[in-house]
């Protein structure tokens, strides 16, 4: 543990509803003329803007400000964006406690071109893959009510340690959630041999047809389902869907409304999995668990990154959210 140091903050919840570990990294989101052009050319962008970033973060702010406690694994640099990170996650309400300084990282970096609905990123690694399996607890149900992975192609020290942790979760009740993102080496293995784990499984279609092999919506989430979880599909400005066994909820298409102060989509897969989490683990219906994502991720595409238009409370949400439009 030489170089390690451990943060300390006012609360420090003994067992968390929710956890994770986390690919921790700081977003420069740049905006503007974003499209790099070589041959020394100097291009003028029009803001920029630094902010929590890496999908296990985005996530687990929404989660504590939807009033779930929610505590992190990870590891961040001695630097100023280590410092950053772990300020702004604690005052997001995060437990941070687990998440170690190491002096021999520099705390992840990425850079994200942002045109609308579209961005390129740029990643350095750092501290985003700095967990090892050993740095997992070795009882997830003395941490957790819930274990959910973000990210997990980034986080690769971590991936063979997933089956047999995850199989210990179930053994001790602990339920389970995945969000693979994307895959840089556009390999897209290892998922498939967690389905029998999940309750949950979070992909956009991209990943969703990359992860399944298939070439049809229904029938590649329905693959997916049929190895356990229940399979939810984000689809930007097409909704989103979740399919449990052979039985298909779609978003009510009355909740699908343009966003015409629509600043950036950073965040927003990863907002949409916390507030449908946060429905799941409340018990609600999958066309409840569907809004309450929706509405979360919407809140985020108004404000620039991932965290600055999350939904705050729980009662924030549910006002955005009527009953009669999730029955």
């Amino acid at each position: 543990m030489a170089g390690l140091v451990r943060n300390t903050i006012d609360r420090v919840t003994p067992r968390s509803i929710i956890a994770l570990a986390s690919d921790m990294c700081v977003d420069l989101i740049l905006r503007g003329d974003v499209r790099p052009r070589f041959g020394q050319a100097e291009q003028l962008l029009s803001d920029y803007q630094i902010e929590i970033g890496g999908s296990a973060n985005i996530f687990a702010c929404q989660t504590a400000k939807l009033g779930l406690a929610t505590a992190l694994w990870g590891r961040v640099g001695a630097d100023a964006f280590g410092t950053l990170l772990t300020e702004r996650l604690g005052a997001a309400g995060v437990d941070i406690s687990r998440v170690l300084v190491d002096r021999q990282l520099k705390t992840g970096l990425g850079v994200a071109l942002s045109d609308g609905e579209d961005r390129g990123i740029l990643t350095y690694q750092g501290s985003i893959n700095a967990l090892g399996p050993d740095d997992l607890p070795e009882h997830p149900a003395q941490v957790c009510q819930h274990w959910h992975v973000s990210s997990y192609y980034l986080l690769g020290r971590l991936r063979p340690a997933w089956p047999a942790f995850f199989a210990r979760a179930r053994q001790e009740g602990v339920s389970l959630s995945l969000d693979p993102n994307w895959d840089p080496a556009e390999r897209w293995d290892g998922v498939m041999d967690l389905l029998p784990f999940l309750n949950l499984i979070f992909v956009n279609e991209a990943e969703l047809m990359a992860i399944s092999g298939a070439d049809q919506l229904v029938a590649a989430a329905t693959e997916l389902a049929r190895k356990g979880p229940t399979v939810v599909v984000k689809r930007g400005v097409r909704g989103a869907m979740a399919v449990r066994g052979s039985d298909v909820t779609e978003l009510a298409p009355g909740l699908l409304r343009p966003v015409p102060d629509l600043v950036d989509s950073i965040g927003a897969g990863d907002n949409f999995a916390a507030g449908f989490l946060a429905a799941w683990l409340d018990r609600r219906s999958l066309n409840a668990c569907l809004a309450h994502g929706h509405a979360c991720a919407e809140a985020s595409l108004r404000a620039p990154g991932g965290i600055a238009g999350q939904i705050t409370t729980s009662q924030a949400l549910k006002d955005r959210v009527p009953d009669d439009q999730i029955a």
